[in-house]
Parts: C-alpha cells; structure tokens; sequence
C-alpha cells in the first residue's frame, strides 16, 4: 500500500509540477506570470456569469412544468459526457505515452498500483474541467429549491464520485483498443482512427437514443397528464441514455425520500464496483497494448542503400517548419486527437443532430435562411476562433520539448519560423473550414461567393489568433514534460491564449456589431480584412523580436 500512495504523491507532483509552483512561489520568481493567468482568468468571468444567468432562466422554465429534476439531469449528463470525452484524450496518454513509463515498468510494482496512481492523477485534473459545469446546475437548484442540509450532502457525494464512471469507462475502452490495434508499424494510425470514429459512433448513437426518447414522450396519448402527475417523467425517459446521470438527477432531486437515498446509493456503488473492474481488467490486458510503445526502432525501410543526392532536395526553410510541425501532429496520436478531433467534432455533432432527427433544428433553418449576412460572419468568427481552439499556436514550441534546443542552434530567421508554424496551423484551419463549411451545407445553401467569402476571410482571421497563441508560447514555453498530453491538454498556454484570443476576438465583435446596421455589407467584409491584416502585421512584428530575444536567453 505504501508503495501505491508513493506512486500517487509521485505522480501528482510530477503532473502538476506541485514542487516546481512551491519553487517559484517562495523565490518570488516569475510574478509576470501569475498576473497574466490572472488577466486570461478575469477575460473568462464576464461568459461564465451569462452562462450562469441562462442556467437560471432554465431552471425557472423546468420548474413552471413541475421538471425542475430534468435541469439536474442536464448538469449531470453534460458534465459526464465532458469527462468521458477528455478522458479519452487523457488515458491514451497518461496510460501509454508518458516517459516515467520507462522507469516504472521494471521496477517490482503491479499493473493495477501504476494505473490507479495513473488514474487518481487524471480524476484530479477531470475536477478542473467538469467542476466549472457541473457546481451551477446543482447550486442553483440547491438555492432556488430551498434545498435541505441532506440535499447539500448528496451533492457533495455526487460531485466527488462523479468523473469516476466516465474515467472507467473511457479506461477500459482505451485499454481494449489497445490490445487490439497493437499492429506493428500502424499502431499510431490505426489507434488514432479508431478513436475518432468510436467518438463520432457514440455521440450519433446518444442522440439517436435522445431523440428516439423524445419522440416516444410527445407521441405518448397521456403526455400532459402524465407530465403534472410525475415530476419525475422527463428524467427517467430521457436519463436512459447514460443510467448513471439520472440516479444522479433522481438522487438530488428527491433528496428527502427514499428514492433519493436509493438512487444516491446506486450512483456511488455503481463507481466504486467500475474502478474495481477497471483494476481487475487492468491486470490482464495493459501490458498487452503497452509492448510496442516503448520500443525504440533501429532502423526503418528495406535496408538498401541510397544516394544521398535522392533522398535529399534543398526547400524553404518555412516550409521545412511547416512540414515538420504537420509531421509531428499528424504522427503523434496525442497531438492529432487534440488539435484536428477539436476542429471536426463540432461541425459533425451538428451534421448529427440533423442526420439523426433532431426536429429541434427545423426552426433554426428557418431562422438562418432570413438572415444570410449574419450567418456568413458567423461562420467567419467560428473558423476564426479555430486559430487558438486548436491549440497548434498555443502549444507550437511547448510541443519542442527537450529538442527545443536545436530550433534555437538552426540558421533559421524568426520570420520563417512564424509562417511555417502559423502555415502547419493553417493547415488544420482548412480541415475544420472544409468540415465546418460541409455540415453546414447539411443545414442551409450556401451560395458560391458566401463560401468563398467564409473561406477567404475565415482563415485571414484564424491568422492573428494563431499568432496570439504562439506569443503566448514563446513567452512561456512548457518545455519539460513526461508525456505529450502535457504539452497540450496540460498546457497553461492554452488556457491563457483562449483568454487572450477571447478578449481580441471581442473587440471585433463589438466592431463588427458597430458597422453592421451603418454601413454595406460589403464594407464591413472590407474594413474587417484590412483590421485583420494590420493585426496580422503587429503580431509577426512582436513575434519576431520575441523569437529572438527568447532563442537568445532560454536555457
């Protein structure tokens, strides 16, 4: 036992870099920083106090139904789906791509001590995201139900063992995967593949399921009747999709029966049996998908000599960058789950809600078909917005790592350095323009220049969002890490970059929104490509006297 709470301590130290934070702290080192975590924090606040204000208008709506449960089950559900879909990105990671890995592995220590310290670790970090979704939901409802004090300590349960079953779950699938998929020379691909297609599988099947629930509670004779005689309807239809969320809904909300101790027992017990699943399991069939991993390979290809001369052409130094950055994305499962799953994932849940059925988005054609001009710059803002939501700027030198130091010894001028790594983003801005541009074309026709117009200008904007992220980067780069989850989940960098990002891309909002009713449309795309431009040209100025000064000094 003391050696699994050693791997937990170890783990969790080495993971948040608790010793290095404690470091800084009492030397007094780097406060810079401290203020501009501080100032990307603040730029978030103003969105999570309308996000808050609308959960509210929700529960108000539930609650003149007498549903008030089914906003419970909202808070409950998302936030699980939310865990289980990062965890996904974390356990490939954390389970099989760290480097402590290689250390661990001979030592005299249990499959199951590893992935519990392993899996502890990302139930810590799965807080920090679902937490911020879930703590509304339950807070309002606590506070507009007059809740009792036995309603605050069910949440405090509910909310501990939450990311428990979506981590297990997400665990156990990874694991499987990686059995199975351990194919010599293809691994990465296929496992990559294989996780892409498993998320977009299972969001269509949970809103297949959704909207089957929907249909067979509005097609229901006795709707209405049944709907003011069980305050409990809506929750117990639609919680099939994932059982787990509606104990929990049922828990919370029925706190002062024996429904609510039933149900609140159901959700921990059920977490407590899956984590010991996970360990059983874990036993058999980690070290399967591990093999392979942490091999290190010789030599590649046939064997045969060549002329050096073939193999070799003289290119542009930006676009060597270009090509290596899009090499180690696409070739590292990590980074490409991170940076191309954020920017299709989207666009496909959308194309989803209408392939499966969603009658919900009839009113909301109907509604874009009136107003063309504002779905154009929409469109343009969310491939603009992609530029910092796909991490690639805000991560392109933390991802360098330990080899950081040979980007600084290459004759290479910083301006080459900032097109080939803003070119290797735009690269991915055009896959998620391309999908996004598709899934909406499953909703509303699009003409040929208003394509073009989203196309042209939405890259033009991903430009200085990109350009925000690697100021950010260079700024601060994360260059030691133990796996490549690190670099880009863990990254403070990224968080700070949305901040920033959000902040700028604000102030072309409020422009936008200024010109719109002013002056011709055809104005507005104008002036907003000339902003554009000139911010582009600000930010490469920064940039370049940043990647000098930064090559020059970090060690």
């Amino acid at each position: 036992m003391n050696k699994l709470f050693s791997l937990i301590k170890t783990d969790l130290n080495i993971t948040f870099g608790l010793s290095s934070i404690l470091y800084s702290f009492k030397a007094k080192k780097q406060r810079w920083q401290i203020i501009l975590f501080g100032i990307a924090m603040l730029s978030l606040i103003p969105t999570y106090i309308l996000m808050i204000r609308a959960l509210g208008t929700f529960y108000d709506a539930f609650r003149q139904i007498g549903q008030q449960s089914y906003f419970l089950l909202m808070g409950f559900l998302g936030s699980q789906l939310i865990v289980f879909f990062f965890g996904l990105l974390y356990v490939m990671s954390k389970y099989y791509f760290s480097n402590d890995l290689v250390h661990l592995l001979p030592l005299p220590i249990k499959p199951s001590h590893i992935l519990t310290s392993k899996f502890i670790t990302i139930m810590v970090s799965e807080y920090l995201t679902s937490l911020p979704v879930f703590l509304p939901f339950v807070i309002i409802y606590g506070i507009k139900g007059r809740a009792g004090l036995l309603y605050w300590f069910y949440s405090l349960l509910a909310t501990i063992t939450l990311p428990i079953l979506p981590l297990v779950l997400a665990s156990i699938v990874i694991m499987v995967l990686m059995k199975y998929t351990n194919i010599k020379g293809k691994r990465d691909l296929i496992r990559t593949i294989s996780s892409i297609l498993f998320i977009v599988l299972m969001l269509y099947g949970q809103l297949k399921i959704q909207n089957l629930a929907q249909k067979a509670i509005l097609e229901g004779e006795d709707f209405y009747f049944n709907l003011a005689r069980d305050a409990n309807l809506l929750v117990k239809n639609l919680g099939l999709v994932f059982p787990p969320s509606m104990w929990g809904a049922l828990s919370l909300a029925n706190f002062d029966e024996l429904l609510g101790l039933t149900n609140i027992m159901m959700f921990v017990v059920t977490s407590i049996i899956g984590f010991l699943l996970m360990i059983f399991l874990s036993e058999r069939i980690f070290f399967d998908g591990l093999i392979g991993n942490i091999e290190v390979t010789a030599t590649k290809g046939k064997g045969k000599r060549k002329d050096l001369d073939k193999v070799s052409s003289v290119t542009k130094p930006y676009l060597a960058i270009a090509k290596k950055e899009l090499i180690m994305l696409f070739k590292t499962p990590i980074y490409l789950m991170n940076s191309v799953g954020g920017v299709i994932i989207g666009p496909i849940i959308i194309v989803m809600s209408v392939v499966s059925g969603d009658q919900s988005m009839e009113p909301v054609t109907q509604l874009l078909y009136g107003n063309m001009d504002i779905v154009v710059l929409g469109a343009i803002g969310m491939i603009g917005a992609l530029g910092i939501l796909n991490s690639v700027g805000a991560t392109t030198f933390s991802r360098e790592g330990k080899h950081f130091w040979i980007q600084r010894t290459l004759p290479i001028k910083p301006a080459a350095q900032i097109m080939g790594r803003v070119l290797a983003s735009l690269v991915i801005q055009v896959i998620g323009a391309v999908i996004l541009i598709g899934s909406m074309l499953f909703i509303i026709r699009l003409d040929f220049i208003s394509i073009l117009l989203i196309i042209i200008i939405g890259l033009i904007a991903s430009i200085p969002m990109t350009q925000i992220g690697m100021i950010i980067d260079i700024l601060r780069p994360m260059l030691s890490w133990s796996n490549p989850q690190q670099a880009m989940k863990q990254n403070l960098n990224v968080l700070i970059g949305m901040g920033v990002g959000a902040l700028y891309g604000g102030l072309l909002f409020l422009l936008v929104k200024f010109m719109f009713s002013k002056i011709d449309i055809w104005m507005v795309y104008s002036v907003l490509t000339v902003v554009l431009l000139i911010s582009i040209f600000i930010f490469f100025t920064i940039l370049k006297k940043l990647i000098e000064k930064q090559f020059r000094e970090i060690e």
